[in-house]
Parts: structure tokens; sequence; C-alpha cells
């Protein structure tokens, strides 16, 4: 198989349930808010200690993980209007 075909397989499926992407982007998005909330108190309820640090890394690594989720939500929507854009034959 083609990496071309790959690629229109990967859009495919992808791209045809917005739902799913759409789901995919709010779930990102609240992780991402509890990473962050993670990170505040942390830094504003816990005196500082190791543990404190150990919360805050906990909380960044869980913020990360929902901006990258998000972004997969956001490329799933997206992804198969940028496909046929890309291969558009005028």
């Amino acid at each position: 198989m083609t990496l071309k075909n790959r690629l229109h397989k990967l859009a495919m499926k992808l791209g045809n349930n917005p739902r799913l992407a759409l789901l995919k982007m709010i779930q990102g998005g609240l992780l991402f808010a509890f990473g962050s909330l993670m990170i505040m108190v942390a830094n504003r309820v816990l005196k500082d200690s190791i543990q404190a640090e150990l919360i805050a890394l906990l909380g960044l690594v869980i913020a990360g993980a929902g901006v990258i989720w998000t972004l997969v939500g956001y490329l799933s929507m997206s992804i198969l209007r940028l496909y046929n854009m890309i291969n558009k034959k005028d």
C-alpha cells in the first residue's frame, strides 16, 4: 500500500466523525484544566517541599497531555478538509 493510500484512509477515518473529534477536544481541554489546577494548588496551597514539586510536575505532565489530546481532536476535525484542499484537482 502506498503512502498516499495510507494518508487517504487515515484522513477518511479521522475526518468522518466530527462528534468524536469534538469530544476529544473537550476531554483535552478538561485534562489541561485539571493539570493547571494541580500546578496552582501545588504552588499556592502546599508549603514548599519536594512533595509540592512532584505534584506540580505531575500537573505539568497532565496539562501537556491535555494539550496534545486537544490538538489531536482539532486536527481530526480539520484533517479531511485539509486533505481535500491539498489534493484538489482543478
